[in-house]
């Protein structure tokens, strides 16, 4: 019988930067979209609010002048899928470097939630996450997955080695 290895026999084709990040935001456009989308069936059967976290956070990064939710969707939508597409060049370099699968999309959700943490934290937005009811936590968690998933698929199979 023979013995599976997880190094590969042939080392992968080079993939260039310039791959990874077109390819990575077309991923994370994707990836940010089925989480949306996601968000929205969640919130349609929960009742839960949107979430503004994301449009006050790039509100604050820009400097700009604190303005109700109401007002703060454009922002919202360019910080929610900014985020997306700039993560997800991660994700690209990632699968062009051989680290592919579910293992990688699993370890892809903790960078989402770090990126977003650290940019919600350092701007005062956002409150860290052990602060947060349980429930909310684990929602956030779920839709991070489906991001760090859907993400995963599509660079995974556009940067094969």
């Amino acid at each position: 019988m023979s013995r599976r290895t997880t190094v590969p026999e042939q080392p992968p084709r080079p993939v260039s930067l310039g791959s990874c990040i077109l390819y990575g935001c077309g991923a994370g456009l994707l990836g940010v979209a089925a989480m949306t989308t996601g968000e929205k069936i969640e919130q349609y059967f929960t009742g839960r609010p949107s979430s503004y976290v994301p449009g006050h956070t790039l509100e604050r990064l820009l400097s700009l002048p604190a303005r109700p939710d109401s007002e703060r969707f454009g922002l919202n939508m360019a910080m929610h899928y900014g985020q997306g597409t700039a993560a997800a060049i991660i994700r690209a370099l990632m699968s062009a470097n051989g680290i592919r699968g579910p293992f990688s999309d699993f370890m892809f959700i903790s960078v989402r939630l770090v990126i977003d943490q650290t940019l919600e934290n350092v701007t005062g937005v956002g409150a860290p996450p052990w602060t947060w009811p349980v429930s909310e936590q684990i929602i956030d968690i779920l839709h991070k997955a489906v991001f760090a998933f859907v993400t995963g698929y599509f660079t995974d199979r556009w940067l094969q080695g």
